[in-house]
């Protein structure tokens, strides 16, 4: 079982450079290709990742002594993955280092680390500065993207985590992994799409119909074996409340961090409705 582990984390990180490298050119060469950016601001998407891999190796030869290839490192890429463009180094590495380190004092509690952690330094970086998760050329320039454009990734969403069709492939090639839940990601799209569809048809808003950063969550971090539940029928709960709180959230905040409170808050859930049943 442990090696099985070790190659569902193997899989996550192959699966997850073609993401950071689609970052790179959707979130560094176009936008220097307008000469928006320096050169230099080309690789942050790279920069981000490697970023939070050098915290977790120091957190972990600082506590444990040693360097630890368990999910935590999964969980810094991911992480480096979905913040926005405009995330402040500085915050990114002073909140990513205090949060990470406290994380492993509370390992027993089963809420979803990542969105929590996640969902601290997008509000500190937009108390300090502008809360957006356009680049620089998003910012500036009006695109009329084709439906093709939007597969693809040139959508908004996290610095190298709106590509669905990546995500797709993904989402196809994981279903091949004993320990991988693959009911969790196709019922949280289902319900979503089925509340997006009914929003569509009352009102005529397409808005919420395409969702990537939803896609890629349910993918990668709503399945994460230390946060959701382990029993079929639980998850196919779980993934239910995850879609129909992630369509609301929609509608009243931004739809990109949607998902990330949506998991945040069943994860949440699902932890006090866990401590109940043991206090019986």
């Amino acid at each position: 079982m442990k090696k099985d582990l070790k190659s569902l984390i193997k899989e996550n990180i192959y699966l997850l450079i073609p993401f950071i490298l689609y970052g790179i050119y959707k979130n560094g060469y176009l936008i220097y290709q307008k000469n928006l950016i320096s050169f230099i601001k080309v690789l942050k998407p790279f920069y981000l990742c490697i970023i939070g891999i050098v915290i977790k190796i120091v957190i972990d030869l600082i506590k444990y002594k040693k360097i630890n290839f368990d999910y935590s490192i999964i969980y810094v890429i991911l992480l480096s993955m979905i913040m926005p463009y405009n995330i402040n180094y500085l915050i990114y590495i002073f909140l990513l280092s205090i949060l990470l380190f406290l994380s492993t004092y509370i390992k027993n509690i089963k809420i979803n680390k990542i969105c929590l952690i996640y969902l601290i330094i997008i509000l500190i970086n937009g108390l300090v500065g502008e809360f957006t998760f356009l680049n620089p050329m998003e910012n500036k320039f009006v695109y009329n993207f084709e439906f093709l454009d939007y597969l693809f990734g040139r959508n908004i969403g996290g610095i190298s985590s709106t590509s669905i069709i990546l995500s797709l492939i993904s989402f196809a090639y994981l279903l091949n992994n004993f320990y991988y839940k693959k009911d969790i990601p196709f019922i949280i799209n289902l319900t979503y799409l089925i509340c997006a569809f009914l929003y569509f048809i009352i009102t005529n808003n397409v808005s919420l119909l395409l969702n990537s950063e939803l896609i890629f969550a349910s993918v990668f971090i709503a399945p994460l074996p230390e946060f959701s539940p382990y029993k079929k029928e639980h998850q196919i709960i779980y993934a239910i409340l995850i879609g129909i709180t992630s369509f609301m959230i929609s509608l009243f905040l931004n739809k990109v961090i949607a998902i990330y409170i949506s998991i945040f808050l069943v994860s949440f859930i699902n932890l006090l409705s866990l401590r109940q049943n043991m206090t019986k």
